[in-house]
């Protein structure tokens, strides 16, 4: 089969002032993608946000709306694997002899081989934030080729803001940092932490069965990597 998969992250600068980062993929079908795409575009235009939908940007009259496409997500053929590495400041770069970048890059590795395998071919798509876009996609197509574990994907940046694909893995890449960072401070974001808990039953901060696909979640520590 094939498969489109959208990648975003959240925390994951080295000196972000923040000690946890969480990088999110969205898997669907190739053939799924033209339908979950216009879905997702008649969904915000039913709720009169035909806008970018950013987790550092949500308004609680738009509420309906971030429900509504959490429910379609449950009911849809669309997957979503994260990996939050925790206890970032006690990464210790020098004894793998690798930079924060490739760090960083290795970590996507981890989210995208779970959900990938030998026999399917795969697009992968990442939010493209600043000019380094060749860059970045050339140093995961290193560590692709460095792993042999699986054959080279795909891969190319776009845009957020052009893609509905790319906004429902940031609201859900948002929603796991929120829960793992132990914020409070906003009662929209708790809202629908609470929303997606409750209606997946399964908690934001926990590491999943590894079986489990639809929003399958891993935690990892430096402090146990030897």
């Amino acid at each position: 089969m094939n498969y489109k998969i959208f990648c975003d992250e959240s925390c994951h600068l080295q000196n972000d002032g923040w000690d946890i980062m969480s990088l999110g993929a969205i898997k669907l079908p190739a053939d799924e993608y033209e339908k979950v795409k216009n879905d997702i575009k008649e969904i915000k235009l039913k709720h009169k946000n035909p806008f970018e939908i950013k987790w550092t940007k949500l308004s609680y009259s738009r509420m309906p709306l971030y429900k509504e496409l959490i429910d379609y997500f449950i009911d849809s053929k669309i997957s979503y694997r994260v990996v939050s590495i925790i206890n970032k400041q006690d990464l210790n770069h020098n004894a793998f002899n690798q930079t924060h970048s490739e760090f960083y890059y290795k970590s996507y590795y981890l989210v995208l081989k779970k959900i990938m395998n030998e026999s399917d071919s795969y697009k992968i798509y990442m939010d493209l934030k600043d000019t380094r876009g060749k860059e970045a996609l050339d140093n995961l197509k290193e560590v692709f080729e460095n792993s042999r574990e699986l054959p080279l994907p795909f891969m190319q940046h776009i845009r957020a803001d052009e893609s509905q694909l790319l906004q429902l893995t940031d609201l859900f890449t948002g929603a796991v940092s929120y829960k793992m960072r132990g914020l409070d401070g906003s009662k929209i974001k708790l809202e629908i932490i609470d929303y997606i808990e409750r209606r997946l039953r399964l908690k934001l901060n926990t590491t999943s069965s590894y079986g489990y696909e639809k929003f399958n979640r891993f935690i990892q520590d430096p402090k146990k990597v030897k």
